[in-house]
């Protein structure tokens, strides 16, 4: 040990492992994904559990471009790239609704009328700048497994105008079952599903957001150690209808391999809005806009703020929707009773 040069090794081995020890401690607890997008900085979850490992949160993650201007009543597109690391941490904004507002209480799941103040806190902060999703991956010790884990995608309900994917942590269930976990939000109610019938705004807006959030899984999930083609989706109340929807629909075909619905299916009387028309030139009248021409319209509303169209008190006849999923001819091609009569499947 009397060698200076020795020494001089020893103690600059030292400072590497120190170094590595604290970078590994933050990687751990700050944990890194490159996605085709860009690179996200999560967050680990400690489960306090002797049996449950930590889970890694990856938060608010863009899967489209926002829905702003001229892109409110329009398909969803694919996000854009970023350059610099994204902070994956916090939740983003929820799809703008009114938590307070026009359904009645025996349209909504009894938990979500128990709680209704604990729910309306994590609707609080609202955007039409929402569509995001979040990202639950398990771990054992710390480690997470190389092998490629199976992807659950959750779609939230509320009768199509209210909740969000941030209100459902999925942490538990990613590290009890050892699967990928992914909540997102789409949006709602008026902003979501609001159809004129024609050309002019067709509608199924929400439904085209949970279609893009499994191109962007398909994409990217295998960055987060999940396997793409083994990808289930499922849902609860109006969550289970859109499950139901997108098996029927064309848009999803090879998006995702399994669905689970739970509590609700395409033929329940509030599953689909079968007079889009009449509910949207309600709406108008009660906003100030024309509705002779169906452009005029959609045009008219596209200028209101979101707050102007999601707070109206449109009520629908009982067990009924005034916002929700229509037979549009391509997204929901038929009438859903029929199309699965076409593939034969029953529920």
């Amino acid at each position: 040990m009397s060698d200076p040069c020795l020494v001089w090794l020893l103690g600059l081995a030292l400072r590497l492992a120190l170094s590595s020890c604290q970078r590994a401690d933050l990687s751990g607890k700050h944990p890194m994904v490159t996605t085709g997008y860009g690179k996200l900085r999560g967050v680990r979850k400690e489960l306090n559990n002797e049996i449950l490992g930590p889970v890694e949160q990856y938060l608010g993650v863009p899967y489209a471009t926002p829905p702003i201007g001229e892109r409110r009543f329009q398909p969803p597109e694919a996000p854009g790239s970023w350059q610099e690391i994204r902070n994956a941490t916090q939740f983003a904004p929820v799809c703008p609704q009114n938590v307070h507002g026009v359904l009645p209480e025996i349209m909504l799941p009894v938990w979500f009328t128990d709680n209704l103040d604990a729910a309306a806190s994590y609707v609080q902060n609202q955007s039409e700048d929402c569509l995001y999703l979040n990202v639950y991956v398990p771990t054992e010790d710390d480690i997470r497994d190389r092998r490629k884990k199976p992807v659950m995608l959750f779609i939230h309900g509320g009768s199509y105008m209210e909740g969000a994917g941030n209100m459902f942590d999925a942490s538990v269930l990613a590290a009890y079952g050892n699967v990928i976990v992914v909540t997102m939000n789409y949006r709602l109610g008026v902003l979501g599903f609001l159809s004129t019938g024609d050309q002019s705004a067709k509608g199924n807006y929400g439904l085209l957001d949970q279609i893009q959030a499994l191109r962007w899984l398909n994409e990217n999930i295998g960055h987060f150690g999940g396997d793409p083609e083994r990808i289930t989706i499922f849902g609860s109340g109006a969550g289970a209808s859109c499950v139901n929807l997108l098996i029927l629909s064309h848009h999803s075909e090879g998006l995702f391999q399994r669905a689970i619905a739970q509590s609700g299916s395409a033929i329940s009387s509030w599953s689909v809005n079968y007079r889009p028309l009449m509910y949207t030139q309600i709406l108008a009248k009660k906003v100030g806009c024309s509705y002779g021409d169906t452009g005029d319209l959609v045009e008219c509303l596209r200028r209101k703020t979101f707050r102007e169209l999601v707070d109206q008190d449109i009520q629908p006849a009982r067990y009924h929707i005034a916002f929700g999923p229509v037979v549009d001819g391509d997204v929901v091609p038929d009438d859903p009773e029929i199309l699965m009569q076409q593939v034969g499947l029953s529920l």
